[in-house]
């Protein structure tokens, strides 16, 4: 019997799951897409866009342990694939496993020193450890190429503030949030800064914008606990760049 075709069918129809699981993740529907990633997987075990999307998926789902195996063994099988290693870092981050997350930036900014992902993260892993001043190092290379990138810049003014230099941060997130096309987290890292500084009032009024007042008032006993423990001396980064 020729069996020849029966091959080159199921790579086809391999390909066409994959693509089906990718356009479903991109869709936001994690679970489905998942299992779709695991049927490839099943028919091709060593298929690192599969092991990729499956380990995206997860950790979207908030499942990183089963993410971080998944992404581990694409790491494995595509040791210099960037993708790859800012997902792991990604999955790093949501452990609060923050210095591994560096490193594994590192490596990816080794394979692409202008990648987006990883300039973006590595910056907000340094400030997870309260290393602020290397963090604005690489937020300030990542705008060195990407200068229009709002979450490049609204987390450089973010840690700004938190090294202690507030009417920089202040200042730069007044203007991001002036952009019509500004996300609710730009104006939340403003009203974090205004709280950080005191300013109770003008944070209520930037948060009232996309919150309810009970959730206002939530966020503003975050800021005073936060101020507090600022003024204290104490790092914070862990407590903001969640």
């Amino acid at each position: 019997m020729d069996l020849s075709n029966d091959g080159a069918g199921s790579v086809t129809a391999g390909a066409d799951t994959l693509r089906l699981a990718q356009a479903t993740s991109e869709a936001g529907d994690n679970e489905t897409a998942a299992r779709l990633f695991e049927k490839v997987l099943v028919a091709d075990p060593v298929s690192v866009p599969a092991l990729l999307g499956a380990g995206n998926s997860y950790a979207r789902m908030g499942q990183n342990s089963r993410a971080e195996a998944v992404l581990l063994r694409a790491h494995e099988l595509a040791p210099s694939n960037a993708d790859v290693l800012t997902t792991l870092a990604r999955v790093y981050l949501a452990q609060h496993r923050s210095q591994m997350a560096v490193e594994a930036y590192d490596k990816a900014l080794r394979v692409d020193q202008r990648n987006v992902s990883a300039l973006t993260g590595k910056g907000v892993a340094l400030d997870t450890l309260s290393q602020h001043k290397q963090a604005q190092g690489v937020y300030e290379d990542g705008l060195s190429y990407y200068p229009t990138n709002f979450i490049l810049r609204s987390n450089y003014a973010l840690s700004l503030a938190l090294s202690g230099d507030i009417i920089r941060g202040t200042a730069i997130l007044q203007e991001l949030v002036k952009d019509p096309l500004a996300a609710p987290y730009v104006r939340g890292n403003l009203a974090l800064v205004y709280g950080l500084d005191g300013r109770d009032n003008d944070a209520r009024a930037t948060l009232s914008l996309d919150m309810k007042p009970d959730e206002v008032e939530e966020n503003i006993r975050v800021y005073q606990a936060l101020r507090r423990l600022r003024l204290e001396g104490k790092p914070i980064g862990s407590l903001v760049f969640v």
